[in-house]
């Protein structure tokens, strides 16, 4: 027996459900924050330029971001649902009580977060500049609040 791919091959990446992107998101992002914060060359974790290179300019996710900013282009109530998601559980902390992979953790600055997200989409999208993704993030949570 074979794998025929033919019925995913008029498949974009749009098409991706929001809760895979969110999970290959947040595993990506777990992944560099659990890094940066057992790095000992970045001893003041509160410094801003500590944030800036041990957090925000560690690449990640490429796949995953491709379908987040396609789901931004083709249904933006998904996106902004998926920026929610993880803006909830990383800037919040709504995920710290329920997963026990984020209970000794401390948050992610929400703008430390939205940089993160755009640095490393500056890759994927070139559509906008890093400044541009940033302002979309920020209000990506506000949106699909206003949605609900």
């Amino acid at each position: 027996m074979s794998f025929n791919g033919a019925f995913a091959a008029d498949m974009q990446s749009n098409d991706a459900p929001t809760g895979v992107i969110v999970n290959a998101l947040r595993w990506e992002l777990l992944n560099d924050w659990v890094r940066y914060l057992h790095d000992s060359m970045y001893e003041d974790k509160t410094a801003e330029m500590s944030y800036w290179w041990g957090f925000v300019k560690r690449d990640c996710g490429f796949e995953a971001l491709k379908c987040l900013w396609a789901k931004r282009e083709r249904n933006y109530p998904m996106f902004a649902e998926a920026v929610w998601l993880l803006h909830r559980e990383f800037s919040e902390r709504a995920g710290g009580d329920s997963d026990p992979l984020f209970a000794d953790l401390p948050s992610i600055p929400a703008e430390v977060l939205f940089q993160k997200i755009a640095s490393c989409s500056a890759v994927v999208h070139r559509e906008l500049t890093q400044e541009q993704m940033v302002e979309i993030l920020r209000k990506a949570p506000q949106d699909y609040a206003g949605m609900s």
